[in-house]
């Protein structure tokens, strides 16, 4: 719920939500250019809750509300799954936190890139780790490749979803960058754009336009359904 209270304090729209035995998943209807900080409190809501519920059951026994054993197994089960969404694998939280950062750093399609690469490396360990040691997680292996593989389906969309909402609307900027024989893809959150033609500078939304005139893959945006962002909860 920790990541339902933030999105909700944000005014994000929230689809819908889905419990599954080994946790939860909201879908999440905001833009793709909303605020990097704000990303990073939503991913990191799990773990704020998380903490809050290691207190009460920590006070709960200190005031003999539960015994030591049962203090215990919650606590272990607690700190695992915490640690466990801390990894940066689609969808957990940890890859969610490490988006947003790396969108700090890097244009868009960039931080995109390497936030699947990176979370791809690091399910590989993972599904390396359980084949050796801990067989019975095959399942949730299974879960997070098939997450993995989504978005990779909706990597396309993605970008173009992102170029589009730079297009249409006005978001709130940071800063400005100057830019000499570049194409869009180096358009990066919170930062506006202009792009040096010849003799003059034109704005990102006129280098779009370009982008989109010359017809890349433009065929490709009516066939997506729009896919809402998704994240783990407890």
């Amino acid at each position: 719920m920790g990541h339902v209270f933030l999105i909700k304090i944000f005014k994000y729209k929230i689809v819908k939500v889905e419990f599954y035995p080994f946790g939860g998943i909201t879908e999440v209807d905001k833009p793709i250019n909303s605020s990097i900080n704000k990303e990073l409190f939503i991913s990191l809501g799990g773990i704020f809750f998380q903490l809050l519920f290691y207190i009460i059951i920590f006070l709960c026994f200190k005031k003999n509300g539960i015994s030591f054993e049962n203090y215990s197994l919650l606590s272990f089960y607690n700190k695992t799954i915490m640690i466990f969404n801390l990894l940066p694998m689609i969808p957990l939280d940890g890859s969610v936190f490490l988006h947003a950062f790396l969108e700090k750093l890097f244009p868009y399609q960039k931080s995109f890139q390497i936030y699947q690469l990176g979370s791809l490396c690091v399910l590989l360990l993972f599904v390396l780790y359980n084949i050796f040691f801990s067989i019975d997680n095959y399942f949730i292996c299974i879960v997070l490749f098939i997450q993995l593989l989504l978005v990779q389906k909706r990597k396309k969309y993605y970008v173009h979803r992102f170029y589009l909402e730079r297009f249409l609307y006005s978001f709130p900027y940071k800063k400005i960058q100057n830019q000499k024989n570049e194409d869009i893809s180096v358009l990066k959150k919170e930062t506006r754009h202009f792009f040096y033609e010849k003799t003059h500078y034109i704005t990102e939304k006129e280098k779009i336009i370009e982008y989109f005139k010359k017809g890349r893959e433009s065929e490709f945006l009516p066939k997506i359904k729009k896919p809402t962002d998704k994240k783990i909860l407890r």
